[in-house]
């Protein structure tokens, strides 16, 4: 088994496993809808809805990659569920308040 940090890490949705770490401390990654601690393991089948600084992706694993991954192998290793871009909020100084 291998750890959620290390399969974000592992198939690229971050770079590190630093940062997805990070990811889980803050509550952006869900495995099964519930929140994921960055020590908890990823099994085949489960799925994750994991928020990145630009995306949240709701993905089903299928296979669970103990290294990192070819970024050419990567979708062996996930299905994509569903993908929606996160709105980015702009503030200016020139906005009426």
């Amino acid at each position: 088994m291998v750890r959620i940090d290390a399969f974000l890490k592992n198939v690229g949705l971050y770079k590190s496993r630093s940062q997805a770490k990070i990811c889980c401390d803050e509550g952006r990654a869900h495995i099964g809808g519930q929140r994921a601690r960055p020590s908890q393991e990823v099994r085949v089948g489960d799925q994750l809805r994991v928020e990145t600084s630009s995306q949240i992706f709701e993905i089903e694993v299928l296979q669970v990659p103990s290294r990192p991954v070819a970024r050419a192998r990567r979708v062996e290793c996930y299905r994509v569920v569903s993908r929606e871009a996160v709105a980015e909020e702009i503030l200016s100084f020139d906005d009426d308040a």
